[in-house]
């Protein structure tokens, strides 16, 4: 047979069937990574899920004191303290404040800085004061505010009562662990109240407030 019919009898050109084999070679390719697409792409999304997960735990502090999270503190000095009033007679070498006047109720504040960005635990407050007066005292409130909301809550305070003082122990220190509330978020601020009642025997050295991280 001759013509037309010849070539139908002898299949399609090389050319033709390379081209065919080629599209195929391809089909099966794009095929083969819609595949693994479709296996990878939820393990890949898995992955970074886990991954932010474990940066969140990494950046939000453990809730109490432990070795990765030790307790801390904040120490306020005499230096730290100033007046309520411009009107008032003390001494204040940054070393002891001591007020100069007998029979006075003399007011100081001190602000608090905690070193931390999120929230904090007061665990225990402590002032370091000599107090050799039976008849004054000093008192420290710490008050917990917030500003955007005009309220204040007292946390703390320590009051040295009429005491004699220790001849060994100059300053003395007086504690206390009962704080409530004891949990200070980055909304509030947070400032000591100081009262001293006479400028005889009495001297304050400072203040420390121990913390955590957390709350």
């Amino acid at each position: 047979m001759t013509g037309v019919g010849a070539n139908r009898a002898s299949g399609p050109p090389k050319s033709l069937t390379l081209r065919r084999e080629g599209r195929r070679c391809s089909h099966r390719k794009e095929r083969a990574m819609k595949r693994a697409q479709k296996w990878w792409t939820p393990m890949l999304l898995g992955a970074a899920l886990m991954a932010v997960l474990v940066g969140v735990a990494a950046a939000v502090p453990p809730e109490k004191p432990s070795a990765q999270n030790p307790p801390r503190q904040v120490v306020l000095c005499a230096a730290d303290f100033y007046p309520t009033r411009d009107i008032v007679e003390y001494w204040n070498d940054g070393y002891t404040l001591d007020t100069m006047k007998d029979n006075t109720q003399y007011r100081f504040l001190a602000p608090v800085n905690f070193v931390a960005p999120y929230w904090v635990t007061v665990d225990k407050v402590e002032l370091f004061a000599y107090d050799n007066n039976t008849n004054a005292r000093i008192v420290m409130d710490l008050y917990r505010s917030k500003p955007a909301g005009g309220a204040e809550t007292l946390m703390a305070s320590i009051d040295t009562g009429h005491a004699f003082a220790d001849p060994i122990n100059d300053p003395r220190t007086w504690q206390t662990t009962t704080i409530s509330p004891n949990v200070v978020n980055p909304a509030n601020d947070v400032y000591i109240y100081l009262l001293m009642t006479d400028d005889t025997a009495l001297s304050l050295y400072g203040v420390r407030i121990w913390y955590h991280v957390g709350k």
